[in-house]
């Protein structure tokens, strides 16, 4: 008899072993998979790094702008009105990509509403486009304008363009520092208040100051 428990503990624990190994795997999966996803680590892309190709771009090159086609592609306003980036030339320009769904985007968004409240005397705008389909979405996001009090310009990111301005990085929000003459300063891949926050200011103040 003493051999059979001897030889049913052991293979209790070998059982209890392999069901606290795979609970751990899960805890892991779960874990970085959020992580993924939090824009925790959010990356910044300068004018060294815009391309998706970074090697085709040598170290200290002059930043460069948007494609043409991103730059006068037709944008459909939330109010009903048109717009292009190309439109806002001569200005410090801010642009968003991002959807109400977005956990980051939603931690952006506010600082964003105090970007646009702050800078716009001196030449700033902000745009925020996002990639929801607007024959499903418009009230949604028309409400989401009014709960996050959202005081600058809303438009419909489509498909060419979201490709364009994303540069095959799927992740948002994504957010683009522009200077008058059009050309990127920066580039942020994901977002967080701690690390991105201040370089987007700087970007914005550095712009400002070059007139």
């Amino acid at each position: 008899m003493k051999p059979q428990i001897q030889s049913s503990k052991s293979t209790w624990s070998i059982t209890r072993l392999g069901l606290i190994g795979s609970a751990l795997i899960l805890v892991a999966t779960i874990a970085y998979t959020f992580y993924q996803g939090n824009g925790s680590e959010p990356t910044v892309l300068d004018s060294t790094s815009e391309n998706t190709s970074p090697a085709s771009r040598p170290a200290g090159a002059a930043p460069e702008p948007l494609p043409d086609n991103v730059m006068q592609a037709s944008i459909n306003l939330l109010d009903g009105q048109k717009t292009k980036l190309s439109d806002y030339s001569g200005k410090v320009l801010v642009v968003d990509l991002w959807a109400t769904w977005c956990g980051p985007c939603r931690q952006e968004i506010p600082h964003l509403v105090q970007i646009a409240r702050d800078y716009k005397s001196k030449g700033v705008e902000v745009i925020g486009l996002t990639g929801e389909d607007p024959e499903m979405y418009t009230e949604m996001v028309k409400q989401f304008a009014v709960d996050y009090k959202i005081n600058y310009p809303i438009g419909w990111a489509d498909g060419p363009l979201q490709i364009g301005l994303s540069r095959g990085r799927g992740a948002i929000p994504q957010t683009y520092i522009i200077g008058r003459d059009g050309k990127v300063l920066k580039h942020f891949v994901g977002f967080n208040p701690i690390i991105s926050l201040p370089q987007m200011k700087a970007a914005i103040e550095a712009a400002v100051q070059e007139g």
